[in-house]
This record gives structure tokens, sequence and C-alpha cells, in this order.
């Protein structure tokens, strides 16, 4: 490794695999080549050594390169939400980037970028902004992807590290009261009439809406007035269909169900094999994204419920136990969370008891009431003597 003038700068060369080869270049007097130079040595020494030429391929090239390996280790569901990121906001707008030209001001400006979207001459979009949560997600893919960039000595930070995030637009959860899900259920009749048990089904169990579709007809037991979820289902769009397991090791779970649900669940279940799917479109199929997508909301129109989406079903669900006094670590199971500190995090504040518990047993150690600062001119007056 050595320094020599090249034009008017000075450069770092060094031989590698018998050619001369460039490592760094620019630098205005020999003096400051030479501590650039003494600096690489000491990172080869330390094992530290970045090659600046690793940093020059696109980070197009690298995702190519690296994303294979990491597919392999994702679920189905996730597969598709990721690559589907990559995709559509991460190689258009900075996949001709050079690693090394990525820094945090051209990712900050990526980010504001996806928050504000691109409107077209005409003031159509054409690009729609992303939600705050949105944002999040994607950025999170690319800080992965810059990562293990890091981990392969590419480059010597991430520069997707400590990028500021739009704020998170704080979405109240619905409850339904009893009225409404009267109302709700109502509205599954007609032609709507054979949504109306899973429906019913999410509102008495909680289950998650891809843990009620994958549901199987082994998995109910109408005697025993229970459903296993062992599974979960998303349709993949073309007509294909991800089956993959549950959320998390929590969420496989057996779930009591009330009698009247057993009985809405009995004729899906009569004559069909252990395998075939309880909930169907009425040729046969998966349920499809159709019913989210339309039929859940002239349903919910129906019922003059506008704007309800189907995970409220599980907020009500909760809501209902909670009411009742069921312990969080029952609704916790039930649901199938994770750990407690989710349904905590998620459901506390329903829990009013616990506030009066708190001041209950706050109020006990303090001392009893006394006379109050105010009240002391109702009191005598003690008589000072006056010498005359």
């Amino acid at each position: 490794m050595w320094v020599e003038k090249n034009g008017p700068v000075w450069r770092i060369r060094d031989v590698v695999h018998g050619r001369k080869i460039t490592l760094q270049s620019g630098f205005p007097t020999k003096t400051a080549a030479k501590a650039a130079m003494t600096a690489l040595r000491a990172d080869q020494l330390r094992g530290e050594y970045i090659d600046p030429r690793a940093g020059r391929i696109t980070l197009a090239a690298w995702i190519d390169s690296w994303w294979p390996s990491y597919a392999a280790t994702l679920k189905p569901s996730a597969l598709r939400s990721e690559g589907s990121r990559v995709r559509i906001h991460i190689i258009p707008a900075l996949g001709h980037y050079a690693l090394d030209d990525l820094d945090p001001l051209v990712i900050q400006r990526w980010v504001s970028d996806l928050s504000a979207g691109q409107r077209r001459p005409d003031g159509s979009w054409l690009r729609k902004p992303l939600s705050p949560k949105t944002v999040r997600n994607v950025h999170g893919v690319l800080h992965k992807i810059l990562e293990a960039a890091v981990r392969q000595r590419l480059i010597r930070s991430n520069p997707a590290a400590g990028t500021g995030m739009p704020r998170r637009r704080h979405r109240e959860m619905r409850f339904l009261t009893p009225p409404e899900i009267d109302r709700l259920l109502a509205a599954c009749s007609g032609e709507y009439a054979r949504w109306r048990p899973l429906v019913l089904l999410l509102v008495a169990t909680g289950l998650r809406y891809g843990e009620a579709i994958g549901l199987r007809v082994g998995r109910v037991d109408v005697l025993g007035c229970t459903v296993t979820v062992l599974e979960t289902m998303h349709e993949a769009g073309g007509g294909d269909y991800i089956v993959t397991d549950p959320k998390s090791e929590h969420s496989r779970r057996t779930v009591p169900i009330p009698r009247e649900v057993a009985d809405e669940l009995a004729p899906l279940v009569a004559g069909k094999e252990r395998h075939e799917l309880v909930f169907t479109e009425a040729d046969g199929r998966p349920v499809t994204r159709n019913f989210r997508q339309r039929t859940w909301l002239r349903i919910c129109e129906r019922a003059g419920l506008e704007g309800l989406r189907l995970h409220d079903l599980r907020h009500t669900h909760a809501a209902v136990l909670i009411s009742a006094g069921i312990p969080l670590t029952a609704v916790q199971r039930r649901l199938g969370h994770s750990s407690i500190r989710v349904t905590s995090d998620m459901y506390g504040h329903l829990m009013p008891e616990v506030h009066d518990s708190i001041v209950r047993a706050v109020s006990a150690v303090l001392p009893a009431p006394g006379p109050r600062r105010g009240d002391l001119g109702e009191l005598s007056s003690p008589q000072i003597p006056v010498d005359t």
C-alpha cells in the first residue's frame, strides 16, 4: 500500500491479485493521503478493514444477492408483504444508488416522499401517500437490507439508523355495544345470510380473521363447543392461498364457544371431510378478499355501522370479557396474545375497577380527616396575657 500523486491530488494505491488498484483518492496533500493510509492499515490489523470498492455495488444488485437467503427464513405471508415493499417502494426509488451513496439525508428524503406521495400535473395521484405505519414497515425492510450490508463489510455503518419517522396517527379502537351487535347480525340476512356464522364466530371468540377463514372442519367440536386454532390463511393474489402457522405459539389454542355458535356452525361442518374448510365461497373456494373489500362493507352499511373493521370484532370481544370482570390472563389466552403485556397495553384501560381499587388502597393508608386549615377560625383562640 502506498500513496502517489494523481494530477492535482493524491491517492492511495495497492496491489490486489497482481493488479494495481486505487483504494482512495482525492486527497489535497501527501500528508492527508498518508494519514488515511495509516488508518486503513490500522483497520486491517484490527480486522475492521472495509474495501472502499465494496460500497460501489448498487442497492438493487445487493438486494438481488442477499434476498434469496433472507427470503428462505420468512413465512409465506411475510415473504409476500416484505417482497412487495422491496419491489414497489425500495428498488424503484433507491435501487440505482451505490451503497456508499446512501447517506442519512438521502434516506430521510425518501421517507418524506413516501409520506407525501406524488401527484401528476393534472392533480391526480401518481403515487398515493403511505400511512405512517406503512412507511415504518417499508423503512424497516430497508434497515434490514443495509444492516446485512454492514455485516458483510460492504459499508461501515447503516445509513438507515436514526431516520426520522412520521408520527403515528392514533386510531381509537371501536367496541360494539350489544344493540350494535344485534344490528350487525341482523344485517347478515337475505343475500348475506351465509356470512352470519362467520361474523357470529368472530364476535363470540375474538379469533383473527385469518384464523377464522382458515378454520377446518376437524378443528370444530360441535358437541364439546370448542374450536381449535392451528393455522391461519391469507389470500396471496392470483387465486392462490397461503396457509401458515398462527401468529405466535400462544395463538395455537382451543377456544370454547357458546352453544348458540356451535349450533350455527353445525350445518357448515355436517357431511364434510375433516380437512375441508368451514367457511367458503358459494362455489366452494376459500373465502376471497371480495368478502373483506365488498361484502363486509355492505353488511356494515345495512347495519348502520360504516367504518367498522373486521378486526374491531376482536376488540369488541375483548371488551365484553373485560366488562364482565374476566381476568386479563384469561383474555390473553383466549385471544392468543404472545404475552400478557400485549393484552394489558391494548385493553388495560378498559378495566375501571382496577382504578377504583387503587384509589381505595391509597385511601386506606391515609390519616383520618382532621380539621382543615380553613376551619381554624371556628376554634376558640388561645388567650394571650397582655401586660398593662
